[in-house]
């Protein structure tokens, strides 16, 4: 899961502890929990169908809209098959109609907003999957709005914490290495040319810890973010829960590898990235769409394999290595920190490369 991340489709859905409003209606609950889970093991045909479903029993709320367009951006983020962009944009064009009708009857309701918060939240991320900054950050700038709208309608909404928590934190990190006009949008309109790190961490805790069904998923997106941070002792245990709880999907085991590699440990790194090579051949994803994988898995084999091969034979591999990576492949499974991961990799591969030279030049003496 990626923020996935990872699955913004379950951001929440529990009415409040008032029982004001409804973010989804609950005796329909238990189905959508069951679409949930679907999605994450990338069963989208068994999700859909309980989707549209809640569409034909509820067509003028804006949820069932938005859980559709939620199936496509996943499978988008799995898969990078760009042939799911138009049905997604179809779905969220429709959640956005829908939500705003829902507000004109209902003012005093953040159903609406909310949904428009996570609809925006989702098309920014295919935008910035896409290399689009400008329009995806200007699509969190939107989704900011209109959660911070519904939260000031309902302060106990803490699942958008989950959603301002997680849009906090990855643009104050952007802002702080972007410049021009991203970099501008940013930090007058999202951080207030604040660093707001430490807030978003706070706020995803507190949504993982709220008890509602946001835990997931801000479960997910903290697990990234304390990686990032270089925080690998607290991230590891839950990158380890993520493939115990949805083994099907890709981003637990490519954390996993990442913090092996980042601690050193190379022989315990090669099994997560082999597995995700397994499962793109068993949905029979073309490799291409993942190039960060076959990175991923030389840096690790060079590294184990080091002591054994020949040193021109490791070297010239290295170099190799070095020369893709100086090409800043993007990091699909890792997107929101690519720049991040292959930073990372130039450092170990260039360590290595040091240590092949200098075992090299002993030998000949």
């Amino acid at each position: 899961m990626n923020l996935k991340p990872v699955l913004v489709l379950l951001f929440a859905l529990l009415p409040s502890s008032a029982g004001a409003y409804e973010l989804v209606i609950p005796e329909h609950l238990p189905a959508i929990k069951r679409g949930f889970e679907y999605v994450y093991n990338e069963e989208y045909g068994k999700a859909e169908e309980l989707f549209q479903r809640y569409i034909k029993d509820h067509p003028d709320r804006p949820e069932g809209y938005f859980f559709m367009a939620g199936r496509y951006a996943e499978y988008l983020n799995a898969s990078h098959d760009r042939g799911g962009i138009v049905p997604f944009q179809k779905w969220a064009d429709l959640t956005v109609s829908k939500a705003e009708e829902f507000n004109k009857k209902h003012p005093g309701d953040p159903t609406g907003h909310f949904y428009l918060g996570n609809i925006y939240g989702y098309r920014g991320l295919v935008e910035a999957q896409e290399q689009n900054l400008v329009p995806a950050f200007l699509l969190s700038v939107k989704a900011k709005t209109a959660l911070e709208e519904a939260l000031r309608i309902a302060p106990d909404l803490y699942d958008c914490y989950f959603g301002l928590g997680t849009l906090y934190y990855y643009a104050s990190k952007k802002h702080t290495e972007e410049g021009g006009f991203v970099g501008w949008i940013v930090k007058k309109f999202i951080t207030n040319d604040k660093d707001l790190r430490e807030e978003g961490i706070r706020m995803l805790r507190k949504a993982w810890t709220s008890g509602g069904i946001t835990a997931d998923v801000s479960f997910s997106s903290l697990m990234w973010v304390l990686l990032m941070e270089g925080r690998l002792d607290e991230a590891y245990p839950m990158a380890e829960e993520m493939i115990r709880r949805w083994p099907n999907d890709k981003h637990g085991y490519f954390a996993a590898g990442r913090i092996h590699l980042l601690r050193g440990d190379c022989p315990k790194a090669l099994p997560a990235f082999e597995r995700i090579q397994r499962l793109l051949e068993e949905d029979e994803i073309p490799p291409a769409r993942f190039p960060e994988l076959d990175l991923a898995l030389d840096l690790t084999r060079i590294c184990i394999n080091q002591q054994v091969w020949d040193g021109n034979r490791t070297g010239s591999l290295l170099r190799t290595l070095r020369a893709k990576l100086a090409r800043n492949p993007n990091i699909q499974l890792e997107y929101a920190n690519s720049k991040g991961v292959v930073k990372d990799w130039k450092t170990m591969a260039a360590t290595l490369e040091s240590k092949t030279t200098l075992e090299t030049g002993n030998s000949k003496k």
